[in-house]
């Protein structure tokens, strides 16, 4: 889904200067959401709730989109089983496309990419290096919508889950780079190799393929 996620349609990084905070963003996200999750009561239900919210409506950004992000959040809302969750994965890389394309417009390539790697330092030192990761994302998970709304707080497909970030940092991948089959090809080979790990560990930072096609994609 990384792999994809990189090959969604989306203009490239059009802006020409970075200020700090659009080079922070990604890594801040990150870490503002472990510290909302583990440090505030409420905070996996608001988290939960603002993903059911913002994700359709960035999915369906543009007219061509709005029918397509529509069938997918009815299927994710009335099915069960693998074909719901499918459905709202798809809803979330299409959001997390949405959002690349608005960076693009106001980051450099440059930006983009120490961005892409500040962002998965983080995520290593988090996930690798702390406690936190693992009882947030738990917590954020299990966090319940009434009604039966579709829970888009995590991409969840069978046993495997990822964060939003982890599907957010393969879209900014496919504005920084020009050379986006190469990335989207490195990521997916790297991703597989990768998820290995597995075998001895539950947990990954799911961004390091993700800098694996980044770097790839920059040869």
């Amino acid at each position: 889904m990384q792999a994809l996620t990189v090959l969604l349609p989306r203009g490239a990084a059009q802006g020409r200067r970075t200020n700090l905070a659009w080079l922070l963003a990604p890594a801040l996200a990150l870490a503002a959401g472990v510290a909302s999750l583990r440090l505030v009561s409420g905070g996996p239900h608001a988290l939960a709730l603002l993903a059911a919210v913002a994700t359709p409506a960035l999915a369906a950004a543009g007219v061509v989109r709005l029918p397509v992000a529509a069938a997918l959040w009815l299927v994710a809302w009335l099915a069960h089983g693998l074909l719901a969750q499918a459905a709202a994965v798809a809803l979330i890389a299409l959001a997390a496309a949405t959002i690349a394309s608005i960076a693009a417009r106001h980051v450099s390539q440059r930006g983009l990419t120490i961005g892409l790697v500040l962002l998965t330092a983080l995520d290593i030192v988090l996930v690798w290096g702390t406690p936190q990761v693992q009882p947030a994302s738990n917590a954020l998970h299990a966090a319940s919508l009434p009604h039966g709304i579709p829970h888009l707080q995590d991409a969840t497909f069978a046993d495997a889950q990822m964060g939003w970030l982890d599907l957010l940092a393969p879209a900014l991948l496919g504005v920084a780079v020009r050379r986006r089959f190469r990335a989207a090809s490195a990521t997916w080979c790297a991703a597989l190799l990768f998820g290995l790990l597995l075998l001895v560990t539950s947990t990954l930072p799911g961004t390091v393929p993700v800098l694996v096609g980044l770097v790839c994609a920059s040869l």
